[in-house]
C-alpha cells in the first residue's frame, strides 16, 4: 500500500497520460508480485489446515482464493481487462452461494446445534515439541509457495516482456548528438556532404537528412514508433527512404515505423525494432527551402516498448535469491513434513492400539447388553461368574400376564409372511418399549401371543401387581394407537395372576429364560377366557390393587386344572 501510494507522485508502478489514462510502468511486476503474496500465503494455509474443515467449505474457500491468483496471471498476459476484479467478484459470489446452501442444509435438517455462521473446526490434543515442528514447517511451506509464485510471475513477465504503453517526447530544441541523459534521444540533421540546390526549383536546396534513434534505456525494447518535425511550404521528399514511410502533411514530415503491408519494409517488422542500449537510423532524400534548418524545429516522437526484465542485472539477481529461497525452503519443508510424517504414523500407530482396545471393550459392553436383552441384570450376572452351574430361583409373589391378538388365525390366512411378520414387529416393539420404561420382564413371545412377569425378587412384598395392571392400560393404548395408523385393526385379549413360581434358564446353546408354576398356567387361562380389549385378572392380582383400581363384579368361570374360579374385569 505504502509503495502504491508512492507511486502516484513517482510513476514507480504506474502513471497516467495528459488524457488521465492508466498506464503500466517499469516496476509494475514488484505490485504484482507483492498483491499476489496475501493471496499465497492464505492459499497455504487453506492447504495447510485442509483437514480441520469440511469438504464441502474447503473447496469454497479454494475457489475463492484460487480465482483471483489465475486472474493475476491472466493480467500479465492480457493488459486492460480487470481479471483479478473479475475473479474477486466470482470467487465472493460463489462464497455466498456455498453459505447460504450450507445455511439451508442446516436450518431444513438440523444436523447442527450451533450457530450455522460460526464454522466447526477439528480439535486435536498436539504435544508441544511436535506442535513447533508443525509451525516452523508451515512457515517454510509458506515461503516454499510464496516465492515459487513469485518465480512463476517473473518467469511470464521474463518471457512475455511488460508491454509499455506509447509515450510522446515534444522536443523543442532538436538534438545535434545523443543525449545520454534521456531514456530515447532522436537526432535528425541535414548532411553537410550531401547537399544541392535543386535544378527544376533554384529556390530549394536538395539533401540528405539523416535521423537517428538512440534507445538509452538498459532494459526496454522500442517496438513501435513514430516522428514529427516541421516544416516550410514548398517541400517535397523524393522516393526510396530508408527505414521509414516517409509523408509530408499538414506543414509537417511524418516518418512512421514500417509496418507489414508497406513496400519499404524489405528487413522484417522485427528489424526496426531498436534494442537496449542500440539505435535505429532513417533517412530520406527532401527538397527544402534554402533556409530551412532541422535543428530549429518542433519534433515530435512517439513510441512504444516492451520492458524485459531479464536484461536488467537487478531483476536476474533478485531472481537468482528467490530461486535459492525457493530451494532452501522447499528442502526444509520435505525433510520437516518426513519427520512430521513419521510421528504421525506413531501417533496413528498409538491411536490404533486405543482404538483397537476400546472397540475390544465395546464388543463387551455390546455382548454384556445383548445379555441382558435375554436375561435379567441378576441372572445375567450369574451366569457370567458361574457358566456351568444350573440357575433356577422361586419365587413368592410374581405377577404374569398374557397377551395375544383376537383372530390371529384367520388374519395369518388373509396377509402375505412379510406383512405378518412387520405387522407383529410394529406392534411389539411398541409393547417392548413400554415394558422397559415401566420396569416390566419381557419374558417372550410366542406366536401372537406376548408374556411378562413383575416382581421377579425374592420379597413377597412387592408393587409387580400395580406395575402390571398399569402395563396392561397402557399396552390397550398401545393397540388403540396402532389402529390409528394400520389398515388392519386389532384387538387383544389380555389375562394376569400373581402367585409363586419358578424362574431360570434352560439349555446351554440358544438358552432361554423362562418361567414354570401353576401361577403362569392360570395367567394364561385368564388370557384365553377373557374378553377382547378388556383386562382379566385372578382374585389374587384383584386382592394386592383392589384399593389402587376399580374392578367390576366378580364373575365364575371354570379353569382347566383349577375348577370353578372367581376372576375380575377391570
Amino acid at each position: 500500500m505504502l509503495l502504491t501510494v508512492i507511486s502516484q507522485f513517482t510513476n514507480f508502478f504506474y502513471y497516467f497520460d495528459e488524457n488521465n489514462i492508466y498506464h503500466r510502468n517499469t516496476f509494475y511486476p514488484l505490485s504484482v508480485a507483492l498483491g499476489l503474496l496475501p493471496g499465497l500465503i492464505t492459499f497455504t494455509m487453506l492447504i495447510q489446515n485442509r483437514k480441520k474443515i469440511a469438504k464441502n467449505v474447503f473447496v469454497s474457500f479454494l475457489i475463492y482464493f484460487t480465482l483471483p491468483l489465475t486472474g493475476v496471471i491472466l493480467t500479465l498476459f492480457v493488459y486492460g481487462f480487470s481479471w483479478i476484479n473479475i475473479f474477486l467478484g466470482l470467487g465472493a459470489l460463489h462464497l455466498f452461494y456455498s453459505s447460504i446452501k450450507l445455511m439451508e442444509l442446516e436450518f431444513y435438517t438440523g444436523e447442527r446445534k450451533d450457530s450455522p455462521i460460526s464454522p466447526i473446526y477439528k480439535k486435536a490434543i498436539v504435544p508441544t515439541e511436535r506442535k513447533k515442528r508443525v509451525e516452523r514447517t508451515h512457515f517454510w511451506q509458506t515461503m516454499s509457495v510464496s516465492t515459487a509464485g513469485i518465480i512463476l510471475i517473473l518467469i511470464i513477465i521474463s518471457i512475455t516482456g511488460i508491454s509499455l504503453p506509447k509515450r510522446t517526447l515534444t522536443i523543442k530544441e532538436p538534438y545535434a548528438e545523443n543525449n545520454f541523459e534521456s531514456s530515447v534521444c532522436v537526432t535528425f540533421l541535414r548532411n553537410a556532404e550531401k547537399h544541392w540546390v535543386d535544378d527544376k526549383d533554384p529556390d530549394r536546396t536538395g539533401a540528405q537528412y539523416d535521423g537517428v534513434i538512440f534507445n538509452n534505456m538498459k532494459s526496454t525494447v522500442i517496438t513501435d514508433w513514430y516522428f514529427s518535425i516541421s516544416l516550410p511550404q514548398n517541400c517535397s521528399v523524393d522516393p526510396g527512404p530508408w527505414n521509414g514511410t516517409f509523408t509530408i502533411s499538414d506543414g509537417r514530415l511524418h516518418v512512421r515505423k514500417p509496418q507489414d503491408s508497406d513496400k519499404e519494409n524489405i528487413h522484417g517488422v522485427d528489424f526496426y525494432t531498436i534494442t537496449p542500449l542500440k539505435t535505429l537510423g532513417f533517412g530520406c532524400i527532401m527538397y527544402t527551402p534554402h533556409e530551412y534548418q532541422p535543428l530549429s524545429q518542433n519534433i515530435f516522437f512517439t513510441y512504444s516498448s516492451v520492458f524485459k526484465p531479464l536484461s536488467n542485472i537487478f531483476f536476474s539477481v533478485f531472481l537468482a535469491l528467490l530461486f535459492v529461497i525457493f530451494i532452501v525452503s522447499t528442502t526444509i519443508t520435505l525433510l520437516e513434513g518426513k519427520l512430521i510424517r513419521v510421528e504421525e504414523e506413531n501417533v496413528k500407530l498409538e491411536s490404533t492400539v486405543k482404538e483397537r482396545t476400546k472397540e475390544l471393550e465395546d464388543e463387551k459392553n455390546r455382548s454384556e447388553s445383548l445379555l441382558l436383552n435375554i436375561l435379567p441384570k441378576e441372572i445375567a450376572e450369574e451366569l457370567t461368574t458361574h457358566p456351568d452351574s444350573t440357575i433356577a430361583k422361586e419365587y413368592s409373589n410374581v405377577t404374569v400376564l398374557f397377551t395375544d391378538i383376537v383372530g390371529f388365525t384367520q388374519l395369518s390366512g388373509e396377509m402375505s409372511a412379510e406383512e405378518l411378520v412387520t405387522m407383529l414387529n410394529r406392534m411389539f416393539s411398541m409393547f417392548d418399549e413400554r415394558a422397559y420404561r415401566e420396569g416390566i420382564e419381557k419374558i417372550k413371545t410366542i406366536g401372537d401371543a406376548y408374556m411378562a412377569a413383575a416382581g421377579l425378587t425374592p420379597e413377597h412384598e412387592n408393587d409387580g401387581a400395580e406395575k402390571m395392571v398399569r402395563f396392561a392400560q397402557g399396552l390397550l393404548e398401545d393397540v388403540r394407537l396402532f389402529n390409528e395408523t394400520s389398515p388392519v385393526k386389532l384387538q387383544i385379549r389380555l389375562g394376569i395372576n400373581s402367585g409363586p413360581l419358578v424362574a431360570g434358564v434352560i439349555g446351554k446353546t440358544k438358552f432361554i429364560y423362562d418361567i414354570w408354576g401353576d401361577t403362569v398356567n392360570v395367567a394364561s387361562r385368564m388370557e384365553s377366557t377373557g374378553t377382547p380389549m378388556r383386562i382379566h385378572v385372578t382374585e389374587e392380582t384383584r386382592a394386592q390393587t383392589a384399593n389402587l383400581f376399580p374392578y367390576d363384579e366378580n364373575i365364575e368361570i371354570n379353569v382347566k386344572g383349577k375348577g370353578l374360579m372367581k376372576t375380575y374385569f377391570l
